[in-house]
Formats: C-alpha cells, structure tokens, sequence
C-alpha cells in the first residue's frame, strides 16, 4: 500500500468514528495531494517520494508556524498534534557527521562551493535541514 493509500485510509478511519483532531493531519495532506495533482507539475500518479516531499514541506511550514502561536491556543494544539501525527512518516534524518562525509567525497570531484552546495543538496534529499548545508560546505 502506498504513501497516498495509507494517508486516505487513516483519514477514512478518523472520518467514520468523528474524531476531528484525529482526522485533521490527514485530511490536510490529503488537500496536498489532491492540489499536487491537479496542478499539472507533478506526472500521474505521484510516487512516494513526491508524497514524502509534500509532507516534509507541511511539516516545514508548520513548524515555523508553531512560534507564532500561545501554546495554550487552539491552533497551536493542532499544529503540534499535526506534527507530531505526521513525523512518521518523514524520512530518517541525517547527522551533520553524514552530511560532512557526503560534502567531503563530493569536494573530491567538485571545486565550486556553489556547485557543490547544489550536488549535496540533491545527495541528502530530505534528509537534513538544507539551510545548513551552505554553512557545512563553507566549514569544510
């Protein structure tokens, strides 16, 4: 069963016994990937690793939401509830060790800080923070 499968299932679930929160983090992403399809970027149907993508970004984007909220707020509540539904299943992150071993072999072939910042972005993936991965480049 695939990513898109497993995300309208659980939101099905939740749907028939009226949990509401339960149903939120599910029901955003399959908004996701509803519009991800209908945009015309993506190729039909969406892989997983394009799923995987659209929920790293909401994850992203709720996170820095999460500071603007009261921690006694609703919407604050949901965002977390949301996030913390959500992280499993985001891709195992990386340590910045790993990161430096990948900017360490790829320096090997590639002088360029900017071309290299752009090679090891594509290596890690979504696998670790890519602000940092400039900072990396530059201390190695």
């Amino acid at each position: 069963m695939g990513l898109k499968e497993t995300f309208k299932q659980k939101f099905v679930e939740a749907f028939k016994t009226r949990e509401y929160i339960r149903r939120y983090p599910y029901e955003i992403i399959n908004n996701k990937i509803t519009m991800a399809e209908k945009s015309g970027q993506y190729d039909l149907p969406l892989t997983d690793e394009q799923i995987t993508n659209l929920v790293v970004k909401e994850c992203k984007e709720r996170t820095e939401l999460l500071s603007l909220y009261n921690p006694e707020d609703e919407q604050y509540i949901l965002a977390k509830y949301l996030l913390d539904e959500l992280s499993q299943y985001l891709p195992k992150q990386m340590s910045e060790e790993e990161v430096v071993e990948i900017i360490k072999k790829l320096k090997e072939t590639e002088t360029n800080p900017g071309k290299l910042i752009g090679l090891t972005v594509k290596e890690v993936g979504n696998r670790f923070d890519k602000s940092k991965i400039a900072a990396l480049v530059k201390s190695v």
